[in-house]
């Protein structure tokens, strides 16, 4: 099977934990029948300094004729805020990525990285969180600006609200999940309240899957609280930014957090979720597996090959029994002593091997 994949390195550590996605795409490619073919397409801040543009339209196609795209992280110090990362917006909104999937798994290995005692943490942290990807503040619809007042607008629509709560559930009910919860702030804002009408009349069609509704507020503490019974949440664009970063401290590092921007059953982008990291870069000390575990996103979504997902998934929770990137060593001196302390491709080089040796069996 022959899949075209776009690379979007970027800029920062963006190049850096892209090529350790590239490799294990290319230890597939050697235990099975996929064939890969790596396109380049320049973006982010680099690129908007040599060009005038951050996603040149030739990029662009190239995405567009992709079966996937593989993306690293973009913005550079000295730039004006938002110059480089808006081509991520131009990507999501381009291409019609209305959802943005953030699995968040604290690997058992990494539970001494929780910042959480035990109590909070009990059986585990394995939860979805599902943002819508393409409307609210973020797409910067009806904006006003002037030298006194600035006004943004939250605008949802139907239809957007409507498909997103019906990936919701559907990825629940996929994934065996018993709950979806709902985050808005339906107490203050009418978007909001237009959002909650829409997911509980939805939700009308799911009766085998418990409902309930959170504030922003109020869930983000509960994630503090509770986090270990939390499966799949679905909530608009600035709150999912807000609480999935919340959640990836949770496990241990941004560096270990994949995302998935997905128009199911077209073009989809797959990213970690930590940013170009500019004061690191080039350091090799970047933690590649939230880059890794976009392309078992990439593997489950795009290509619906859970069984290659799930191996990819094994090899990190074998690899962090034995070696680490600075960011997650544990706390606990007598067992850092005993892994071994990894630069970026030495992350890599070891969960690739232990892929290699999974699917070989």
């Amino acid at each position: 099977m022959k899949k075209k994949i776009a690379i979007a390195r970027g800029d920062g550590i963006g190049p850096e934990v892209v090529a350790e996605g590239i490799k294990i795409l290319k230890v597939l490619q050697n235990f099975s029948d996929y064939q890969f073919d790596f396109i380049e397409t320049p973006l982010g801040g680099q690129v908007l300094k040599d060009t005038g543009t951050n996603l040149p339209q030739k990029s662009f196609d190239l995405m567009k004729k992709s079966d996937a795209i593989l993306f690293g992280a973009i913005g550079l110090p000295g730039l004006p805020l938002g110059a480089a990362e808006s081509a991520i917006s131009k990507i999501r909104q381009g291409l019609d990525l209305y959802v943005n999937l953030r699995p968040i798994k604290l690997f058992e290995s990494l539970r001494d990285k929780c910042p959480l005692k035990e109590e909070y943490i009990q059986d585990g942290i394995d939860m979805t969180i599902i943002r819508e990807n393409t409307e609210g503040l973020y797409a910067k619809i009806g904006a006003e600006v002037s030298d006194n007042i600035v006004i943004n607008k939250m605008i949802y629509t139907r239809k957007s609200v409507e498909r997103i709560i019906k990936f919701g559930f559907e990825y629940a009910k996929k994934k065996g999940h018993s709950e979806v919860i709902s985050v808005d702030k339906a107490n203050l804002l009418e978007c909001s309240q237009f959002w909650r009408e829409i997911y509980l009349e939805i939700g009308k069609n799911y009766q085998d899957i418990k409902q309930r509704n959170f504030y922003i507020d109020a869930f983000c503490q509960w994630l503090i609280r509770k986090p270990y019974t939390v499966q799949t949440v679905v909530t608009e664009n600035m709150f999912g930014d807000i609480i999935s970063d919340e959640a990836a401290y949770l496990i241990g590092s941004l560096g270990m957090a994949a995302s998935g921007n997905i128009n199911p059953g077209k073009v989809s982008m797959y990213e970690p979720i930590h940013g170009s990291a500019p004061d690191i870069a080039g350091k090799g000390i970047a933690n590649p597996i939230g880059t890794i575990l976009s392309v078992k996103l990439m593997l489950d979504e795009s290509f619906g090959e859970k069984l290659y997902g799930d191996l990819i998934e094994n090899a990190v929770e074998l690899s962090l029994e034995q070696g680490r990137t600075i960011d997650i060593l544990p706390k606990n001196e007598l067992r850092k002593g005993k892994l071994k302390t990894l630069n970026t491709n030495g992350m890599g080089d070891l969960i690739s091997q232990h892929f290699q040796t999974l699917l070989k069996k």
